[in-house]
């Protein structure tokens, strides 16, 4: 019998990672890796091959050209590959474009919340994920782009996304491995997208359990975690994720953990994941109404929530700060809206990347050290790789 075949759309750094953590995984899988550019793609299975063979695995490693908005040949290829797991890796705007390329458009983000980019998180994945519900129905979606809330705006949708990868995930390994555990069983965390950062008011900061009882110095425990650099924490994130995806693939046993997203719920909760199901491991004490409405009031750290209904509410303080630039911008919309937001946004940013962002008022220099180098950014309407 054929490893599982799991497919990664998106040859970002997350992705890259995730391939590569995959081909390395103890039970063989085979990968396919899909993007825009063709040649990325091929690279990419190039490389995991190469990880495969030096863990040992002999199995296929292959790449291929996917435009999600080409609608049929989105549907071909899937029907024809039927992967087990399609894992989306790529949407409309980096989370990265404020420390390579800063203008007044990733101003306007700092200002408002990450949430403001919910339309262009969301196009790509619920592209695929709508093509998977025709073409091959048995696959399960994993959505690595802003899960906490996009997630839950798809699931409102109709659209099968089973979660997310990253940020709850992320924070969960850094803090084991500072707590010198083994695994992820005797850990239980409740932590948003909005918490990789420390949140302003310290009874925002994520929640944490060991061993059934409440971690009361968490803050202090993730100050170092999130210290680091970012694309650092992505790494984490990233190989962490491998885990997951190959038990909801079915190569390995089940994976005890924590992920952002599951079934639809919004910010990040304790997980068991198995063959195409994911299950949650709540404390003793807390239930699943109680983690949800946790994790909804802490999306507010993000500009955004997403209520059950799929309505997408903008919290006053990102209004006010988007309505600078768009003066009638909508304080709510629902998935039946996306297109149109999407479109206003993709407008704006273009207009809005012409611009120079403003110094910090704080600041007279600019001798500021960047974490990145600059690199050219992606066309207006072309997804970005993770």
């Amino acid at each position: 019998m054929n490893p599982p075949l799991v497919a990664v759309v998106g040859t970002g750094a997350f992705a890259a990672t995730l391939v590569r953590a995959l081909a390395r995984h103890p039970h063989p899988l085979r990968l396919h890796v899909l993007s825009r550019d063709a040649d990325r793609a091929r690279d990419l299975a190039d490389l995991a091959r190469d990880h495969a063979f030096l863990a040992g695995h002999r199995t296929a490693y292959t790449g291929d050209r996917l435009d999600p908005f080409a609608r049929d040949q989105t549907r071909r290829l899937l029907s024809a590959l039927r992967p087990d797991v399609l894992v989306v890796a790529g949407s409309e705007q980096s989370p990265a474009e404020a420390r390579t390329t800063p203008s007044a458009w990733t101003d306007l983000l700092n200002r408002s919340g990450f949430g403001l980019t919910l339309a262009l998180q969301s196009a790509v994945v619920a592209k695929l994920a709508e093509a998977c519900a025709q073409a091959s129905p048995d696959t399960t979606v994993v959505n690595a782009c802003f899960p906490d809330a996009v997630n839950p705006l798809l699931h409102a949708a109709g659209l099968p996304v089973a979660c997310g990868l990253g940020n709850v995930s992320t924070l969960a390994c850094a803090l084991s491995a500072r707590l010198a555990l083994p695994d992820e069983r005797r850990l239980h965390l409740l932590a948003h997208h909005a918490h990789l950062h420390a949140p302003p008011a310290p009874d925002d900061d994520a929640r944490g359990w060991l061993d059934g009882t409440m971690l009361i110095d968490l803050s202090r425990l993730l100050a170092p975690v999130r210290s680091r650099p970012r694309r650092h924490l992505n790494e984490i994130g990233a190989a962490a994720g491998a885990a997951a995806v190959a038990a909801l693939a079915g190569g390995g046993p089940d994976h005890i953990g924590h992920l952002p997203g599951p079934r639809g719920l919004p910010g990040g909760y304790p997980v068991t994941v198995g063959h195409r199901r994911v299950r949650l491991r709540l404390p003793e004490g807390v239930s699943r109404e109680q983690a949800v409405q946790w994790n909804l009031r802490r999306a507010e750290l993000d500009g955004v929530v997403v209520d059950v209904d799929g309505t997408v509410r903008t919290t006053p303080a990102a209004l006010a700060a988007l309505r600078k630039h768009w003066p009638d911008a909508p304080p709510s919309y629902g998935p039946t809206d996306l297109g149109p937001v999407r479109d206003r946004l993709l407008r704006l940013r273009a207009r809005l990347r012409t611009m120079p962002a403003p110094p910090p008022p704080e600041s007279t220099h600019h001798d500021h050290e960047q974490a990145e180098p600059h690199r050219p950014l992606p066309a207006a309407h072309r997804p970005s790789d993770h």
